[in-house]
């Protein structure tokens, strides 16, 4: 076999290879997109460690003694695309790793949204289911759906009529929706305010329940709160005879009659 010969068998016989392994490359792109980087990254390797080795045999062992051969440039034309594959690979390696840090962020965020409204409504499931196992309301107080309401006699400022409350294991009411506030404005003495569970002594403009929940539905009087006098930083509501009752801030240190909500 003369040189010639052996110069065309080994181009047909690379060439078919490298044929066949951009082919499976192509193939395993298309049916496992998720493992396209890592199986055409070991393959292109090896098809370029046997490209130059066979480079290497042909320049130095066949080329000497072979005529000029159209092979050559074939050979170079098969490596540049090689070449492309292995920098479009890297390319889409790089994308597919930045969507899936982008994804996995957002999923995170979102599981982190429905955990934290999970808690919230099992707070208030276990806050009803509380109070529903308890005994019935004590003397004096007066039942309104799950909960027990309490009119004091005497009067106080905000805060030592919250630590009565606290002491008779209850707390200043808090006002979750319309009804409620109509029987707390029912239950009360004629055209008098009492101090209810709400204060921005915390920040200042920032209506929040005794609980640490903020204020979502309010009945604030015309033109309230205004903070007057720049020290209105506790809530009460006013009787009404018609109506609902309305809210106004008020100074804390206010003497005043207040309700407990157990």
């Amino acid at each position: 076999m003369d040189s010639m010969e052996i110069g065309d068998n080994l181009y047909i016989t690379k060439h078919l290879t490298m044929e066949g392994i951009v082919t499976k490359v192509d193939f395993q792109r298309r049916k496992q997109p998720s493992r396209c980087v890592t199986v055409c990254l070991g393959l292109l390797c090896a098809v370029l460690l046997a490209g130059n080795i066979g480079q290497f045999i042909y320049y130095e062992i066949i080329s000497p003694f072979a005529p000029a051969d159209p092979t050559q440039a074939s050979l170079q034309f098969s490596g540049d695309r090689l070449q492309d594959c292995y920098d479009a690979s890297t390319a889409e390696r790089k994308q597919f790793e930045a969507k899936l840090s982008n994804l996995t962020e957002n999923e995170k965020q979102e599981l982190q949204k429905k955990y934290n409204s999970l808690v919230k409504v099992k707070d208030v499931f276990e806050k009803d289911i509380n109070k529903v196992r308890v005994k019935p309301c004590e003397r004096g107080w007066i039942r309104f759906h799950i909960s027990c309401y309490c009119v004091s006699t005497s009067k106080r400022n905000w805060a030592l009529g919250r630590q009565d409350c606290i002491a008779r294991g209850a707390d200043l009411v808090i006002i979750d929706s319309r009804e409620e506030q109509a029987f707390i404005n029912e239950i009360q003495l004629s055209h008098k305010e009492v101090w209810i569970g709400l204060t921005d002594s915390v920040t200042e403009g920032t209506w929040m329940w005794v609980d640490g929940t903020p204020v979502t539905t309010t009945y604030w009087n015309a033109g309230q709160p205004n903070n007057l006098g720049g020290n209105e930083r506790c809530g009460e509501t006013w009787q009404r005879s018609s109506g609902i009752g309305v809210w106004n801030d008020d100074e804390c240190a206010n003497l005043q009659n207040f309700i407990c909500e157990q």
